[in-house]
């Protein structure tokens, strides 16, 4: 994930501050690898994939998740079939083709990890490939702006720095130094899809190789009053081969989008926490993605 140098801090398929995961989420509940443990009967009990990913749908925009006990909720996911899940969050995300959302943002570049993370908000419209950015105040590089539209330079993205140093803007390599400088990840690792396609192609290396495609431990927790169901892969090795060694997604159990991305590498060391702080569906005009918007500094 190479960010731009105004994607310094990707930016998900909804976070919250710079500290490691545990410090600010309370675990309420926990579970253990679902092989493993007896729990309680759930109506996915037997149910092929199709069926399963139907009424996990059901279930969350009826609120009948949301409202079960953390026994519930937690046998619930022990049920899902792997491909139950990512079906039904493809199929989430499918829904929302162009939204606005906000996150922060905190990566390890070149080993060192960043104190303080990144803000930002972001306009993002999936096909074509269009997004602008803005990094937020009480966050780094704020000011900085980056446009990005594949239908007209697929490799770069124009934009300027915040501060004093926003003065002019530029075209620059999406994969340059100045990006990479600020983040691992490109502009194009923006969105809620590009998390899913992480969990997706892990999960076809994962059976590619005869193993399990299942998260690995699943726990309820709570974040300022907000209780999520938090998914962790770990996974045989890292990156390249796996996007990380072990991977957690938090998943708010009201609404269809992550609430938080955490991976770690091979040493156990964290290499980036995304949280994804709110998302509004939108339909945007040209103006959204044009430097000349008079909302925007370029």
């Amino acid at each position: 994930m190479k960010q731009m140098f105004v994607i310094a801090a990707f930016g998900g398929i909804l976070g919250f501050v710079a500290t490691p995961p545990g410090s600010l989420f309370e675990a309420h509940a926990q579970g253990a690898p679902a092989a493993q443990s007896a729990r309680t009967p759930t109506p996915y009990d037997g149910l092929p994939t199709s069926q399963q990913t139907a009424l996990l749908g059901k279930q969350i925009a009826s609120g009948e998740l949301a409202a079960m006990t953390d026994a519930q909720v937690l046998a619930v996911f022990d049920a899902l079939q792997p491909e139950a899940l990512l079906t039904w969050a493809r199929q989430e995300i499918n829904r929302y083709p162009e939204y606005e959302y906000w996150m922060t943002r905190q990566e390890r570049l070149n080993g060192q990890w960043q104190d303080k993370p990144a803000r930002m908000m972001i306009r993002y419209r999936h096909m074509p490939r269009q997004l602008y950015a803005k990094w937020l105040p009480n966050g780094v590089q704020a000011g900085q702006e980056i446009i990005y539209d594949e239908t007209r330079r697929k490799e770069e993205m124009y934009g300027h720095l915040g501060g004093i140093m926003g003065f002019t803007s530029i075209w620059t390599a999406i994969d340059g130094t100045l990006a990479k400088s600020q983040s691992n990840h490109t502009v194009r690792d923006l969105g809620f899809q590009f998390v899913l396609s992480m969990l997706e192609r892990d999960a076809k290396t994962l059976r590619a190789a005869g193993l399990s495609e299942k998260y690995t431990r699943t726990e309820i927790v709570q974040e300022q009053g907000t209780r999520m169901v938090a998914l962790t892969w770990d996974l045989p090795e890292g990156a390249p081969r796996y996007y990380a060694k072990k991977v957690q997604l938090m998943f708010d159990l009201k609404h269809p989008w992550p609430r938080m991305e955490t991976a770690w590498d091979t040493d156990g060391n964290m290499v980036e926490k995304i949280v994804f702080e709110k998302a509004v569906k939108k339909t945007f005009d040209a103006s959204a993605f044009d430097p000349a918007n008079s909302e925007y500094k370029f």
